[in-house]
């Protein structure tokens, strides 16, 4: 296959799964849209790395065994103003407040959107298979969720971690804060007093799991909380390791960590601040860190890597979003993305990469910068249906992402230029292997705001790059709820599809109307062992708080379901100045394509753009670029080794 790809060169890629998605027990939908960029994707550049260093096999001893059995299974967790989590570093009040303004101005004297609100039908309580997780102390909501193969979950919320059955029923709740207590014999362990921003993962490999957690705001009681359960079941004691919060010469804490892990590693990054300052004045830099899972899981010293002095242009770059390897956490490197989060309007894109394992000794950092095809830019706060009360959407950094083979998809919040709103920037990056570029675009809606994106691989290979979305959403109408969306491989999306309705504003007494928090970060994975079935976390508002809710999905697609005739191209009309094509060789042979114009003129140049295609018998799945094409109409023509196969009109826009 490999020499194929070589003689389609640029003209075709390898694609994956068409679909839409569906509920298993509603169908509680809304009609999305999208904007699309104006110009052509800019090829990323290597960007040379003096700067940073890597301090390799760092050691950290198992700090303690926390046993869940014998935690207490009543606890306290903060209310009241204390109870809200440190604003993630980079929320730039007066860019806010301008941006805001902005959008209060643009509403005067018209509706917002549409005419009339979204009928109330379109957006229910949700009849899916789903868990009311409860709460935790603090606000807003830091959810995430992992699920088994056997299909039991772990829920992290703020403070609190939650262990579930199978069909929902709660093995065990503990607090975080209380991760110390139950080891009165233990030496060294401080009271946990200021705990947050909490991600937990499973290792379908390993049969494992494992928790990332944050503690204190100032160098000195700052440090992170790693836990790796001894077995695969979490409810049974887990070997817990304390990480120095503050690594550098500096006074300088550790904020907002993202996960994702390897066939071998478990990746975090963090931010560091200097204590008692705005982010303006305070942030150092973002670093990653790189920790062996074996050593975790056995409980022996851990060995960890730090990459720090990341850099470009003599100025740190700032939040580094790990972006989790798919459908499988396999391979030995990984990516992360950072963006410029708090401009108004940008299209730079950092691409960071850990080449190698720990264990090989061989893992270095690369760095690239890209430009976007679609600028982003800092998205408004979400309104509310109560007249002054607004919901953060904190910047526009990249907040979650997974590599499939060959691409990257990711997702940020981000301002509709267009209407003022906040939206959903879903990003693909392509050719990681050759001169990656970017093509993305906005997903809109009419009368909803999203924020908070989750995206995880929804196939079941690496030539399948779908990918399943979860969202929140709020808007002047809608009660801020959870819900998902699916992006099939040619790039479809299905509809927003409504997981968990809100039921009121979202209002804590000690924060200001317009001030009111709506998330750091939501949860989604897939269940290993099931490709089509996720388990999202979302949060929603009810009686002026924010609830959690973990749902069940299932997706159904119907095109993948069925036998591929002997040549199927999709869409038509054209997107993206391509068209996606599927061929069934019964038998190895040699195929053909090419496109006739209105005027009979074929669009078949060897040398440039005829497609030869030396097939082995099976299914395969191509993309073909018309970008040097003017838009009209043409006819696909496509002959395999008996003969013609195809012939069809076709539109491209």
């Amino acid at each position: 296959m490999a020499s194929l790809i070589s003689v389609l060169h640029r003209r075709l890629a390898a694609l994956g799964v068409t679909a839409l998605l569906f509920s298993t027990a509603f169908s509680q939908t809304y009609k999305l849209g999208t904007q699309k960029a104006d110009r052509e994707p800019i090829a990323a550049a290597k960007v040379a790395q003096p700067e940073v260093e890597i301090l390799r096999d760092i050691q950290t001893p198992l700090w303690h065994v926390f046993d869940p059995r014998l935690a207490p299974d009543i606890f306290w967790e903060p209310q009241g103003q204390e109870g809200e989590m440190p604003l993630p570093e980079g929320i730039n009040e007066e860019l806010r407040k301008k941006i805001d303004a902005r959008r209060e101005a643009s509403l005067r004297g018209r509706e917002l959107y549409n005419q009339d609100p979204t009928p109330a039908a379109d957006i229910a309580p949700v009849q899916l298979e789903g868990f009311e997780t409860g709460g935790g102390g603090g606000t807003p909501n830091d959810n995430h969720v992992a699920v088994g193969k056997d299909g039991s979950f772990v829920s992290v919320m703020n403070t609190v971690i939650r262990v579930w059955a199978p069909d929902g029923g709660l093995k065990k709740a503990w607090s975080l804060i209380n991760y110390s207590k139950v080891n009165p014999n233990v030496d060294d362990i401080p009271t946990l007093t200021r705990v947050y921003d909490p991600r937990v993962m499973y290792d379908p490999e390993a049969d494992r799991w494992m928790i990332v957690y944050m503690h204190g705001t100032t160098d000195v009681s700052s440090f992170i909380v790693v836990g790796f359960s001894s077995s695969s079941d979490p409810t049974q004691p887990w070997n817990v390791y304390k990480i120095d919060g503050s690594p550098t010469a500096d006074t300088a804490w550790s904020d907002y960590p993202i996960v994702s892990q390897t066939s071998k590693d478990l990746f975090f990054t963090v931010n560091l601040l200097l204590n008692g300052t705005s982010w303006e004045e305070g942030f150092r830099e973002a670093v990653i860190w790189q920790l062996n899972k074996a050593d975790g899981y056995a409980g022996k010293p851990l060995n960890q890597n730090l990459f720090r002095g990341i850099k470009y242009e003599g100025v740190s770059i700032w939040s580094i979003c790990a972006i989790q390897n798919g459908p499988q956490p396999t391979g030995t490197d990984n990516y992360f993305m950072s963006v410029r989060p708090y401009s108004e309007q940008n299209d730079t894109v950092f691409l960071h990469r850990i080449t190698n394992s720990l264990e090989s000794g061989k893992a270095e950092y690369e760095l690239q910068v890209m430009r976007s095809d679609l600028p982003y830019g800092f998205p408004p706060s979400a309104l509310q249906p109560q007249d002054g009360f607004k919901l953060r959407t904190n910047d526009a950094r990249v907040l979650s992402g997974v590599r499939i083979g060959n691409q990257i998809h990711y997702g940020q919040n981000c301002m509709n230029f267009q209407t003022q709103q906040a939206h959903l920037l879903h990003g693909v990056i392509y050719g990681l292997d050759e001169t990656p570029f970017i093509q993305a675009r906005l997903v809109t809606h009419d009368s909803l705001e999203f924020g908070y994106p989750a995206i995880a691989a929804a196939g079941d290979s690496e030539q399948d790059p779908s990918v399943a979305i979860s969202l929140v959403y709020s808007s002047q109408w809608h009660y801020p709820g959870a819900g998902v969306l699916y992006c099939n491989r040619t790039g479809e999306y299905s509809d927003y599809t409504v997981l968990r309705a809100g039921e009121s504003i979202i209002n804590y007494s000690y924060i200001a109307p317009d001030e009111q928090r709506w998330g750091d970060y939501e949860g989604l994975q897939m269940q290993y062992d099931s490709p089509r079935e996720f388990y999202s976390v979302g949060s929603y508002g009810k009686n002026n708080q924010m609830l959690a809710y973990v749902a069940r999905v299932n997706l159904i697609d119907k095109v993948l379901d069925q036998p591929v005739a002997e040549v199927r191209v999709f869409p038509v009309p054209s997107q993206n100045r391509s068209l996606q094509i599927e061929i069934k060789a019964d038998e190895p042979g040699h195929y053909e394509a090419w496109l006739v114009n209105a005027i009979g003129q074929s669009w078949h140049n060897t040398d440039i753009t005829q497609v030869q295609l030396d097939l082995p018998a099976g299914t395969h799945r191509y993309k073909l670029n018309t970008e040097n094409l003017s838009a009209g109409v043409y006819t696909l023509q496509i002959e395999g080794p008996e003969g013609p196969l195809y012939s069809q009109k076709i539109v491209l826009e």
